[in-house]
């Protein structure tokens, strides 16, 4: 997340790249300065440093899936079967039960 450009963005990344060929659970939480990934209900990547909040975002015009907002980045090959925003941080039980529901 960043208010403008790509330097400086907050992220947590994965130490690996997906699976390919495999339908895989992904999930997101932001907040209280943490940032957590979960791919197949399991953290994967987390930033304790996260600086943004989704809040400070306000109002935008540019949200995709599978797609980045950086051209240089490329497209996601892949299909998206579910998507939920929530507006509470889920704990790592809640993402692992979401992800037991989706099989």
């Amino acid at each position: 997340m960043k208010i403008t450009g790509m330097d400086g963005e907050d992220y947590a990344d994965a130490p690996s790249a997906l699976p390919s060929g495999a339908w895989t659970h992904l999930a997101v939480t932001a907040g209280d300065g943490s940032a957590v990934l979960y791919v197949d209900g399991v953290p994967a990547g987390r930033n304790d440093g996260l600086v943004m909040s989704p809040l400070a975002l306000g109002a935008t015009t540019h949200n995709y899936l599978g797609r980045s907002q950086d051209t240089r980045n490329p497209a996601m090959d892949g299909g998206v079967t579910g998507f939920r925003l929530y507006d509470h941080v889920l704990t790592d039980a809640d993402i692992a039960d979401l992800h037991a529901q989706g099989r």
